[in-house]
Formats: structure tokens, C-alpha cells, sequence
């Protein structure tokens, strides 16, 4: 048993490490990178898609959940998502506002979130203030998604399992947000929020974004209550990424490119990314959810896609090489997880001996 156990390990070692070792795919591309504080990256995002704006909404800098909730809103209301710390609103973000010429502002999350104080400055420079809250983060989202069923009718929703990696969000936040699709949270096997909503609205379709186990079941042994149809989309990954949907909604060739580089699996905060959806979706650019390098598939893309131009948010993303792949946090955590696991076989072995 050990030694099938080993040789399993050695088998996927070799399939991981060969997998790697693909020609690089030259591609020619123009590059710029977007990088800063997030509250900087939001506006520089915010200031090549939105010259005026009768609406915005206002977001904690420190809530992606909350701003990806509510992409598909500010997409609605033809609205940017701008950031803000929770205590005030500083110059730049006010001057900016002025210059849009914003007449309301719909905050995202309580007071915890954007503070009272903040609210106050935004009202006494005669912006009408709309605030849309709950308890938490799934509660809010539900609230959004109430709230866009107000401006247009919705039949479908996006319900993300809220363990699964941030890739799986940010692959299809600007999608929802031009299909008009509110996006959802499991709560842990807890979401009566969400079947209300679906059940009050008559949702026809749920799309179950992370294929754990227990939350596809959870979903799925719903199906009678809710009376939905329900399609599992599987988890994407480094070696199985967003190119289909990104297919799905551009077709033929694509002139610019956004890059998110995110960790695969890593649920930490990718807070640069807080904006990016409602903007991609405005300006109709795909974003391409990578690591900190391209892979051989997402090169033979770009490449086949004449894509002229790459947008790279936060990070600037290498060109795939078998370098590049080696020296990747993902190959050198799958790397360290796979010596790992072969310590303990080994160990166990010779315990057994």
C-alpha cells in the first residue's frame, strides 16, 4: 500500500513537472501595468472608462466581497465603484467625484464600512445618499441583488461557494454584470437569505460557482424549495481557466486584454480588483485570470486572439517559460506540498518497517 502510495506521488510529480515543460508561444502585445494603492488603481481604472457619471457607488476599500456583489449594480446603473477608507473621503477621491459630476451615491455596506462622517461630507456637497446594508456580507449581497431587480428584472443568479478561490469570482463578475445577474454567497450550508430571494423573485436559473461536495449538495438538495434550475460550474484553476467564458462572451478577435493575478485557491483579499469588473464590462475587455505567469494554454490565446494590447492590474504577469513556470508561487507551493506528502509516506513506511 505504501509503495503504491509513493509511486502515486512520484506519477504526479511527473505529470505536474511535465506539464509545465510546453514550448512558449511568442506573442507580440502592447503592455501597461496599473499598479498602486488600491484606492490609486480604482481610480485610474474608474478614469478610462467614466468621463461623467450621474450615479456611483462608494465602497470600502477593504470589501471585495461587497464590490464584486456589486458589479452587476453598478454595470445597471452605468455607475464606477469607487474606494474609500472607512473613516473619510479624502481630496482626491472627492475631487474626482466633482469632476464626474455625480448627483447620487449608493454606499455599499454600514457604517463600519463607510462611516457616518463620510456620509455627511457626500450630503453636504448636495449628493443625494443611498445606503444599502445587512448584517453581513451574504445579507448585503442579497440586498443588492434586490435592489438591481428594482432597475431591471432578474431570473438568473451567480451563488459562489464564499470558500472557494477568488478566481472563481473574479472570472464571472463582469459577465453578471452584463447578463444583469446578481451575484450571491453560501453561507456555509446556511443560505435561507438566498432562497428567499430566489423563491420571491422566481428565479428560473442558479449558476453554483465551486464544486465542493457538500456545497453542491447542500444546493442541489434545495432544488425542490427553490424551484430552480440548477447548473454546477466547476472550479477554474491554473491549468483550467477562464478562456471559455471569456470565448463565451467575446467573439473573434480581442484588442485589449485586463490580467488579474491572483494565487489559485488563495481566499486573501485581491483588493485591486474591487473595480475592475464594472469597468471591464463597460469598456467590453475580458479580463484573464492569471498567476504570476501566463501558461502555455493562456499564451496560445492571446496569441490566436490577435490580442494588441495587455492591461496588467496590480502586477505585472511574466510571459510563460519553463523559468517562469519553476520560479511561480503556485509551482513552488505545489512543489513544497508534494515533498511534503512525500516525507510522510516515506515516514510512514519505515515506521511500518
Amino acid at each position: 500500500m505504501i509503495k503504491k502510495t509513493i509511486s502515486a506521488v512520484s506519477l504526479s510529480l511527473l505529470i505536474f513537472t511535465s506539464s509545465t515543460l510546453n514550448i512558449f508561444a511568442d506573442s507580440n502585445y502592447k503592455k501597461e501595468l496599473i499598479e498602486g494603492k488600491t484606492r490609486e488603481i480604482s481610480m485610474k481604472l474608474n478614469k478610462s472608462a467614466f468621463k461623467k457619471a450621474d450615479e456611483a457607488i462608494l465602497i470600502n476599500e477593504k470589501s471585495l466581497v461587497d464590490g464584486i456583489s456589486a458589479t452587476p449594480l453598478a454595470y445597471a446603473k452605468d455607475a464606477p465603484i469607487i474606494t474609500t477608507e472607512w473613516k473619510k473621503i479624502d481630496k482626491k477621491t472627492i475631487d474626482y467625484i466633482k469632476d464626474l459630476g455625480v448627483k447620487k451615491i449608493t454606499i455599499i455596506g454600514g457604517l463600519k464600512a463607510v462611516s457616518k462622517t463620510s456620509e455627511k461630507k457626500l450630503t453636504d456637497m448636495g449628493i443625494e445618499v443611498e445606503r444599502i446594508s445587512g448584517t453581513n456580507r451574504f445579507e448585503t449581497a442579497t440586498e443588492i441583488a434586490s435592489e438591481l431587480n428594482k432597475i431591471n428584472n432578474v431570473s438568473e443568479i451567480y451563488l459562489i461557494n464564499s470558500r472557494a478561490g477568488l478566481e472563481n469570482a473574479l472570472s464571472i463578475y463582469d459577465k453578471a454584470a452584463k447578463q444583469n445577474t446578481p451575484i450571491l454567497w453560501f453561507n456555509d450550508g446556511d443560505f435561507k437569505d438566498t432562497k428567499f430571494f430566489i423563491r420571491k423573485y422566481k428565479i428560473k436559473k442558479v449558476y453554483v460557482v465551486g464544486d465542493s461536495e457538500k456545497f453542491v449538495y447542500e444546493v442541489e438538495n434545495s432544488k425542490a424549495k427553490i424551484k430552480a434550475d440548477i447548473e454546477v460550474v466547476k472550479d477554474i484553476n491554473k491549468f483550467d481557466t477562464n478562456i471559455d467564458t471569456i470565448k463565451e462572451l467575446h467573439k473573434g478577435d480581442i484588442k485589449k486584454l485586463y490580467t488579474a493575478s491572483v494565487e489559485y485557491g488563495n481566499r486573501s483579499n485581491a483588493l485591486e480588483y474591487i473595480s475592475l469588473g464594472g469597468v471591464a464590462a463597460k469598456q467590453n475587455i475580458p479580463i484573464l485570470i492569471t498567476s504570476d505567469s501566463f501558461t502555455h494554454p493562456q499564451e496560445k490565446f492571446i496569441e490566436k486572439s490577435n490580442v494588441e494590447e495587455i492591461i496588467q492590474v496590480g502586477s505585472e504577469v511574466s510571459k510563460y517559460s519553463i523559468f517562469n513556470t519553476l520560479m511561480s508561487k503556485n509551482f513552488i507551493s505545489a512543489m513544497i506540498l508534494i515533498v511534503l506528502l512525500v516525507i510522510i509516506v516515506v515516514r510512514a513506511f519505515k515506521y511500518q518497517s
